[in-house]
């Protein structure tokens, strides 16, 4: 089975501008995980009565993702991301 597609909301596109370069690759890194298999490298979001939201730790847990699985479409959307390094 073929990753997901990753698609980036335009909040979480202008959350990442600026990032340093550590908290960068580790992003990249875990988006990667999260396009391979998204089910198992996420989390539920406990605010959302949803199952497709989730949320995944980068960075040491310095960061977290927002994202959106959508298995009809094979995408992932990234809703949100929050660096506090």
């Amino acid at each position: 089975m073929s990753a997901f597609e990753t698609v980036f909301h335009a909040k979480a596109a202008a959350e990442v501008r600026g990032l340093p370069e550590r908290a960068g690759k580790t992003l990249w890194d875990v988006l990667v995980a999260v396009a391979r298999t998204p089910w198992d490298v996420t989390r539920p979001d406990p605010l959302v009565d949803d199952e497709a939201f989730r949320f995944v730790l980068f960075d040491d847990g310095d960061g977290i993702v927002h994202v959106r699985v959508d298995d009809q479409a094979r995408t992932v959307t990234i809703h949100g991301v929050t660096w506090i390094g």
